[in-house]
């Protein structure tokens, strides 16, 4: 996958904002991506993230980015189940 190139500014902006997240959730990462996230909330200490706020940040903007394909998936599993579903009724009768 390409990298698309935006600003350092732009960069800080959307990823390095200090968040306060108060109904969190568990989520596991590998020792080795968390240890790179938190070399990064390191480089931007001065913007006071956490490396629960940087995640929070790129997951968010990972979902905005790709709204619209993962709607898209959404929508072919959910027709999927019910076209499942349908046949089994059908089975049935």
């Amino acid at each position: 996958m390409k990298s698309k190139h935006i600003s350092r500014e732009k960069y800080i902006e959307t990823f390095c904002r200090d968040t306060r997240i108060h109904d969190r959730q568990v989520l596991y990462v590998s020792a080795k991506t968390h240890a790179k996230i938190r070399d990064i909330t390191h480089l931007f200490r001065e913007y006071h993230i956490t490396t629960t706020s940087l995640i929070d940040a790129i997951l968010y903007h990972h979902m905005e980015t790709y709204r619209s394909i993962l709607e898209e998936l959404k929508m072919e599993k959910h027709n999927d189940f019910l076209d499942r579903f349908n046949r089994k009724s059908d089975e049935n009768e």
